[in-house]
């Protein structure tokens, strides 16, 4: 028989806001730019401009957190159509470079790196009046359930 087997739970509450709008689905809104001499699939103009939006409604700690975490978005759409996708939402939690003249500065938000996120939970509704994105970001807790019966 198996023994106690590992999951993630939700621990103390690192930060919780709200987004207004509706986050486009990263995947299916690609568009092709040229880099130089390269060329490269990047995020669409919406998506773009969600994160925006995104990065000024995220929280910056003093310190951004640097262990792991659980996400919980609740995701409010206009209508049933789009599809569920929150990866823009981990994407302004994390910590970005910003280019600023010939280098580049660090611009901190909730966590280090969106690697860090080790339980996603995402819900999606209608709320034709108010689109928007609620998210609460926990510590993340590793414990061990199950075993023998």
């Amino acid at each position: 028989m198996a023994g106690p087997q590992p999951t993630w739970q939700r621990g103390d509450l690192l930060v919780r806001f709200t987004i207004p709008g509706e986050p486009e689905a990263k995947g299916n809104h690609r568009e092709i730019a040229k880099f130089g001499d390269r060329v490269a699939l990047r995020k669409g103009k919406k998506a773009l401009d969600f994160e925006a939006i995104a990065r000024q409604y995220t929280p910056k700690l003093p310190e951004p957190y640097e262990g792991d975490v659980a996400v919980h978005v609740r995701v409010f759409y206009k209508s049933r159509r789009p599809d569920l996708d929150a990866s823009l939402v981990y994407d302004a939690l994390q910590t970005r470079k910003v280019k600023t003249g010939k280098s580049f500065t660090l611009q901190p938000k909730v966590i280090a790196n969106d690697r860090q996120v080790r339980l996603k939970i995402e819900e999606g509704f209608v709320d034709d009046k108010r689109p928007r994105v609620e998210v609460a970001v926990y510590k993340a807790v590793q414990k061990l359930v199950g075993g023998a019966a």
